[in-house]
This record gives structure tokens, sequence and C-alpha cells, in this order.
């Protein structure tokens, strides 16, 4: 997902602990306390992590991710998981390709529809019906089928709400559109959406329409061209959770007509119909959201079609204040908090609690560095000249300056005393559990020999006699990266006393203005991380894209420089590899882009981040799967009385 996240690691500052008690409080009962809240439990408008702790769980999807594992998929809504060897994914000889999901028979939703001898359906909860009650449910209404599937992902598409519903939009349409807003304004040629005639937008829906086949209980998609994170996309807990179409449009939604979708696109979010309510068929319903209280109660739904969850139900509240938040976790009140960072190792010696760190995520840290630079009022290139008192604004465009610089810091002190042996060194773009990754590729290693090897290289030899002077940024309340910076500053200073990086923490929002939106950056060198939106490595939001793509983030906001050697040197691998579906032929592309991430010193990659949960020590079930950043399935979770 695009976001910026920081993972303080300071421990101590240790307050006094009350004794924890043994017994275990509300039996059956999953008591959640975090600092977040859901903004909707429509899966089309959510775009949040938060949000999808909702989604997740009380509505399902065509396909999950196996278990931790971020590449690999298992069968939910979808009988199978669609791939060349089993059919269900072929390539045609115009260069589409087609998924086929064919879809589980008698999944059923929370409420289903009941006809009334006067012809008129109601919505009753399955859970309550008798057995001659379910024998008067009206054929479709609350029973997932191949046309509630393609309803679904066209109505996320439709309404553009969120970018990660827009996501499908770039599934479908192979990255051509990034939105149907920009679909319909392309082929009304109108600047707006607003502007577009009835016949455009009937025309788009056509469009979109004729890629979605059903032949029975299967529903064929069929892109234009190879997009190899479909199935990641498809997995996800967001618009392409499946929901029933017949209930949506008896509450108000979008009834599945070409013709009047617009006045469904974007809805505010009060004017949504399945803001505060759902309908899914996933393990859990939605009971109660006090949104006063702030307390959203989910009760476990006994007819889920993969077996009922052990807990009965999970209370998620919001409790900003740690202190309140700490004392129920102490007396047992709540089975998990969100803690601060500063307070683990306090917790993890406390009796009765369970504290599980080092937690895999699917992003990295590191230094970006960025060429060439602002140089219009800029302090941080000092004189802005190569005379000891500065650096030039093309500094990092030379790639010896940039091995010095990997070469200069000491990565392993980081890990083992900054990180306390909880996380890897990265190897580049991709993380553990990405294609691509591999764990004998080459790193940079604390080597003060090589490092002036190469800084007596750049600029022609005038780097290592006159030195240099510039600042580097670090976002605020982020310990972890001014500890590299400060370990970076000073292995540059030993290596060569001339070697001078000054060291300013600011807001991100400072920092952010540095970098994005402008046509040359103003940092020279900044401590950032960012993360896939789905597993996959490649196209628009994948991991290599991010880092490696001409157009991708990293390239948006380090310089035209950079852009030029992502262009020249990583685009034409990452296009071969993003127009294959074949994952034997890919791996090895996005391995050697991984290489060559090294090889050309493109970033100081640093570690791969980390997170942690802490819970009463009666909890288990709790599965780490990376790329839903943190996101809690309750359905494995298990509370022993």
């Amino acid at each position: 997902m695009k976001r910026i996240l920081a993972l303080a690691l300071c421990l101590g500052l240790s307050a006094a602990v009350s004794p924890a008690i043994a017994e275990t409080k509300n039996p059956g009962t999953f008591v959640f306390l975090w600092t977040d809240d859901i903004l909707s439990f429509d899966p089309a408008y959510i775009a949040n992590t938060p949000s999808s702790y909702g989604v997740l769980n009380v509505y399902s999807r065509l396909l999950n991710y196996k278990g931790s594992e971020i590449s690999e998929f298992v069968p939910a809504i979808s009988a199978e998981v669609p791939s060349l060897e089993n059919g269900l994914i072929k390539e045609g000889a115009d260069g589409s390709v087609s998924y086929t999901f064919p879809i589980r028979k008698g999944v059923r939703a929370h409420q289903v529809g009941i006809k009334g001898a006067d012809g008129k359906i109601t919505w009753e909860y399955l859970d309550k019906l008798t057995e001659e009650q379910k024998a008067a449910i009206e054929p479709g209404y609350g029973e997932i089928t191949a046309e509630d599937v393609r309803y679904s992902l066209m109505r996320a598409i439709l309404q553009g709400q969120s970018w990660m519903s827009n996501a499908i939009t770039e599934v479908v349409t192979a990255g051509k559109y990034t939105d149907i807003a920009k679909w319909v304004e392309t082929e009304g040629k109108v600047e707006k959406i607003a502007d577009a005639s009835p016949e455009v937008l009937r025309k788009v829906y056509d469009q979109l329409a004729s890629q979605f086949t059903i032949d029975g209980d299967k529903v064929t998609l069929t892109l234009p061209k190879s997009f190899p994170a479909t199935l990641g996309v498809i997995a996800l807990p967001f618009g392409t959770s499946i929901v029933d179409k017949e209930w949506v449009t008896d509450v108000g939604g979008w009834g599945g007509s070409g013709d009047d979708w617009i006045k469904h696109y974007k809805p505010e979010l009060a004017a949504d119909p399945l803001f505060d309510k759902e309908n899914g068929t996933g393990p859990f319903m939605l009971e109660e959201w006090d949104r006063t209280d702030r307390r959203i109660t989910m009760k476990r739904f006994e007819n889920y079609f993969m077996g009922p969850a052990s807990l009965e139900r999970v209370v998620m509240r919001t409790v900003p204040e740690w202190t309140t938040r700490r004392l129920q976790l102490l007396s047992g009140d709540a089975d998990f908090v969100t803690a601060p960072v500063e307070f683990l190792d306090e917790l993890s010696k406390t009796p009765g609690v369970k504290v599980t760190d080092g937690l895999p995520k699917v992003f990295g840290r590191g230094l970006f560095f960025a060429w060439p630079l602002d140089e219009a009022d800029n302090p941080a290139l000092g004189s802005g000249q190569l005379d000891g008192k500065g650096i030039p604004a093309d500094f990092f465009s030379d790639i010896d300056v940039r091995k010095g610089f990997n070469y200069a810091q000491n990565y392993d002190a980081l890990l083992k005393q900054v990180l306390l042996d909880k996380t890897v060194q990265s190897h580049g773009p991709t993380v553990r559990g990405i294609m691509g990754y591999r764990p004998d590729s080459p790193i940079y290693t604390y080597d003060p020999a090589k490092a002036a090897e190469h800084f007596k290289k750049a600029f022609g030899g005038k780097l290592w006699e006159t030195g240099f002077t510039f600042t580097a940024y670090v976002q605020e309340g982020t310990p972890q990266g001014s500890a590299a910076l400060s370990a970076l500053q000073q292995g540059l200073q030993r290596i060569n006393p001339k070697f001078r990086m000054q060291i300013q923490s600011l807001p991100w929002a400072s920092i952010s203005d540095k970098l994005n939106n402008r046509e040359k950056p103003a940092s020279p060198l900044t401590y950032m991380g960012w993360g896939p939106d789905y597993s996959d490595p490649g196209g628009p939001l994948g991991a290599a894209s991010y880092y490696l793509s001409p157009t991708g983030l990293v390239g948006g906001m380090v310089g035209q420089g950079y852009r030029d050697l992502m262009a020249e040197k990583f685009k034409p691998l990452l296009d071969e590899a993003w127009a294959s579906s074949d994952p034997a032929v890919r791996e090895p592309i996005y391995a050697k882009l991984q290489e060559m991430s090294h090889e050309y010193a493109t970033t100081q990659f640093l570690w791969e981040d980390f997170g942690y949960i802490v819970t009463r020590d009666n909890i288990d079930g709790f599965v780490n799967n990376m790329i839903l950043y943190g996101a809690w399935d309750f359905y494995p979770i298990k509370k022993a009385n």
C-alpha cells in the first residue's frame, strides 16, 4: 500500500506494573483495543489498513493468501486457484490473458432473502432460520453466484472511490487506465468525468462488462494483455471482496445497470448504503457499531462455508490512552492492545502477557540518493560546489560516490545494536517472500578500504582531496533512521575527516515537500521506507517497480538523473518480466534486477522492517501476512480458557 511507516525502537521507559491475573475473562470473546478507527464496511469504499479489519472478517474474496505466504493463494469463493497448469489461466494469440474462477457452490451470506406469501422478499439472518425457513430462500438472494462476483468487481471499479478499488481497474485494463475516470475521459475526450455524455458512460460500461463472461458457475476475466499481479490484487481485502448483488440493490446500492452507474460514482461516506452495514459471507457478522463509544462488535457466523470460527465474538474498541489500554491488558479485560514500542521489554516480562515481535513486513528501510538536486536557495547543498563546503547538484550521479556511501555504512552494528537482531539486512527492493528475493544475492558490508577506493575515484579524484559538506534528512520520531544516519556519518568521517554529513530531523510534511511534486528534489539523502500494494514485484504498484521503474514512486521523488538510469538499465527487464504470466520466466528476471540494484548502488538498502503484537498469553493463532500490513484475520484466533 502507499504509505510511510515509522517504527521507533527505544527500549526502556518502564512504569510500575501491577500483577497480571491468571483467570480468563470474557471467555469466547476477543477484546481488541487499538488507536485506529474503521472508516466504512463497504469494501469498494475503504482504502486504508484499519478499515480492512472489518471487511477482511465479514466478507470473503475469490482467493485468500496462503497463511503468511504473500505470493501463494488458496481457494475461497473460487473453488480453485487459477494457474497455467490447471488451464484456468490462458494466454491468447493476441496477447490477452484470461483468468477463470469456478465459483464454489453453497456459499451463503449472513442474510438471505425469504419470499413471503405476498411475494415480497425479506432479508433474514441465516443463523436464525429453521430448516423449513431455509427451504423458502429465494434462489440467488444471499447465495453467491458467478453473477455476484462479476457485479462486485464491476461495482468497485465503477464506484471509483478508493485507490485499492482503482487497482482493480488497473488489472482489468492491464495498466492502461488508473481509474474509471481516466477511462471515461479518454473515451469521451473530455477533461472531467462529469462532462462525459450518457453515450460515453454507457460505452465504457459495455467495454468493461465485455471483459467478464459467465458460463454456468464460472466467471472469466479477460485482460487485454498480461498483468501478472492479478491474483495478488484479487486476494486483497478491499474492493475485491464479494457482495450479494440483490442485497446491495435492496438497500439502495447500484442495481447493475449500465445506464445509471454514474449516480453511484464516488458517493459521500454517509450516502453510501454499505457504509455501516454488511451482508458478507465471512466468518463474522457485524452485530453493533457504536460510533459514539468507538466500539465495533462482530458475532460469529455459524454457517460460514469454511466452518465456524473458534471465537464467538470480537469486540474492537478505540482507546487512545495507553494507560487505559495497559491497565485493561494487565487485568485481563483486553486480549490485545496496541502498545508503544518503548514498553515492549517491560511487557515481555509481565506475567500473563505475551509479546510477539520481529514480525517481518513487506518493505525495507533505506537511505535514498537523489540527483540532480534543486540548487535554488537549498541549504542542504552548502556552497553548491565541490569545494569542501558543499556538494554539487549532481553529487550522487557519480556511481563511485554511491558505492562509497554504501561501503561506509555499518550494517552489522545497526542490526545488532539498534534492531536487536529482530530482522535482516535488505538485499534490494524486494524483501523475503516476494518473487526475485534470494538470500544469496549480493549486499554491501561495512568496508572502509573499499569505500576509500571508490571515493578516491569519484569526480576524477577531486572528491577525496576537497571533501564535502551536505545535510541529510530524517523524519522526526524515527530513532532507527537517526541511528542509521549517525552510523553513516561516523563511518564517513573515519574514512576521511573532510567528509562531513549533517543530519536534520523534520516533520514528514516538510521532507515530503522537498521530494514530491517538484521538478528537482531538494533533499540529497533521505531516510525512508516504501512498500508495494500487492505481492507481485512488477506492474505499476509492485516492489521492484516502486524502486526501479522510471515512473515508480521512488523515481518520482529522487530526480531525473535517477529516472534516466532506471529507464536505460532497468526498464527493459521490468517490461520483459511483466509481459509474461509464467513465474518460471519472471523470477530470474526479478532476481537479476535485485542484483543490479546492488551493482548500480541505486539506494542504500538497510534492513527489512518488522512489527510486533502484544496479547494475553492465552491468545494464539495470529497469522502475520506482510502484504496485509498487520491486519488481523480473526478466523484462526483461539482464546484458551
